[in-house]
């Protein structure tokens, strides 16, 4: 098999969404069943690449060493794409029935199934070049799903949402350049590139940071957060997806990436930008935190949270050490299952009920139990109450601050849990004990099966990833150990 194939689960979606757009479907259920076969098609074709031996890398276009578009199949790549073509499978089954509340189907599925192809991109990318077109490429094709509704909210949210992905381009992209007149490699390699001695560790600190805080405008980190919330006028399947998981996680593998296999770890700390950008993460966490707790619209209040676990993720990257990077990796994972769950309740409350506020929603567990019991436990998993998976990961993060001396972090990360359950825990009470006021006597309802269905698979999986962790754990382990 040629190493051409690679290519394929990035090709494979820009084709599937040219067909959505252009062939007349007998009727809205066999273009129903095409989408599903593309999502299910470009996983097994993942799967076939990751079990092929001698598919390795494959450069597409070279120029020079800068302008090279060049894809690897590594661990870390593996890691990503599995995660995010597992979770777009379950996002269109629930789509296919929710967008029929939102209004203009086709358009949506057109650029879901292509930000697919686009990420998948992004977790191949062998090269920082490869990786910064991808990146841009997913700020194109995620605008027109952000306004999708089409409303003056919509159109300001996603004007925000290009002004703050440009710019953090612009630093990338800056960085980039800075970073060809240290050392014309910029291939992903485990432990960096720039190995040995730095002679201009000052220019070197100068690059990192620029990069750090232009990839980490995608990962929301203070100050450049605003435009997640934002986003959230978009239809769920979005909320859930893009800017909870893929989005939001690319930002982060992007971070993971020129953290790890461009500068490495020892560089990193040499240059000490990992103090300094710890004081914006520690901030992130808090002020996440703080600000969902004043949230009355529900899928706010889950973004506003996104951003405080994000930061904890960060927080596993920028210590520096094995188990860190573990909770941090780990916690990268859990996070988007946990958060995709999350949204595909409220999205199934509001398309059932048609509201979108904690104050209007009490008293909702009765009506629909089986949702409400999804959510609250992604919720108490969320808060990393033993033994779900939460608490695997988060145990991992405090133990690598423990290995770096930093007990405050370990406060931080104590003290942003206590946080997480004041605005997670009131939503679930008021769902099932709405206490003396009136409930009306109404009968119970449920979303449609193909949105239900998703909710409680992957409220299994945050249950069995919590009992069972061993497996998920040995594969980051191998990661870990590979660039520590």
């Amino acid at each position: 098999m040629s190493n051409v194939f690679v290519l394929f689960p990035i090709v494979f979606p820009f084709i599937a969404a040219v067909a959505v757009s252009t062939i007349k479907f007998r009727n809205e259920k066999w273009r129903n069943i095409f989408i599903i076969f593309s999502v299910i098609i470009n996983f097994i074709s993942i799967i076939l690449i990751l079990n092929t031996e001698g598919l390795v890398a494959f450069h597409l276009w070279t120029v020079n060493n800068f302008l090279d578009i060049y894809f690897k199949i590594d661990e870390m790549g593996i890691f990503f794409s599995i995660l995010a073509s597992i979770l777009w499978i379950f996002t269109a089954f629930y789509a296919i029935d929710y967008m029929k509340h939102e209004g203009r189907e086709k358009i949506f599925f057109v650029f879901f199934i292509l930000t697919l192809g686009i990420t998948v991109g992004i977790a191949f990318s062998g090269n920082l070049f490869t990786l910064y077109i991808f990146y841009e490429l997913l700020t194109l094709a995620t605008f027109p799903l952000v306004i999708h509704s089409g409303s003056k909210e919509a159109l300001d949210s996603g004007k925000k949402y290009l002004i703050y992905s440009f710019g953090g381009a612009t630093l990338i992209l800056l960085g980039m350049i800075l970073l060809f007149s240290i050392n014309s490699n910029m291939d992903f390699v485990a432990r960096g590139v720039l190995s040995g001695a730095v002679e201009n560790a000052n220019l070197i600190s100068i690059v990192y940071a620029l990069m750090f805080l232009g990839f980490g405008v995608k990962a929301a980190i203070v100050p450049f957060h605003s435009w997640l919330p934002g986003a959230m006028v978009a239809p769920t399947p979005v909320s859930a997806l893009l800017h909870a998981v893929a989005v939001v996680k690319s930002g982060i593998f992007a971070i993971i990436r020129i953290s790890y296999f461009i500068f490495g770890a020892e560089i990193v700390r040499e240059t000490h930008d990992n103090i300094y950008l710890s004081i914006l993460i520690v901030i992130t966490i808090l002020l996440g935190s703080l600000l969902a707790l004043h949230q009355e619209n529900l899928k706010k209040r889950l973004a506003y949270s996104t951003i405080s676990q994000l930061g904890y993720i960060l927080l596993g990257i920028i210590l520096l050490n094995e188990n860190a990077l573990i909770g941090g990796l780990l916690h990268l994972v859990n996070h988007a299952v946990i958060k995709i769950t999350l949204f595909f309740c409220a999205g199934a409350i509001y398309f059932t009920t048609g509201k979108k506020n904690i104050s209007d929603i009490r008293g909702i567990g009765r009506k629909m139990p089986v949702t409400m019991w999804c959510f609250a436990i992604a919720a108490i998993s969320l808060i990393g109450i033993p033994p779900t998976n939460g608490s695997v990961s988060k145990w991992y993060l405090a133990l690598g601050g423990l290995n770096a001396n930093k007990i405050l972090f370990v406060v931080i990360l104590l003290l942003s849990a206590f946080l997480t359950a004041a605005y997670l825990l009131p939503i679930v009470i008021a769902a099932f004990f709405p206490g003396g006021d009136k409930v009306e006597n109404e009968s119970r309802v449920e979303p449609p099966p193909r949105m239900l269905i998703p909710i409680v698979m992957l409220t299994g999986v945050v249950v069995f990833l919590g009992f069972f962790p061993n497996a998920v754990l040995s594969f980051i382990g191998e990661i870990v150990r590979m660039v520590i």
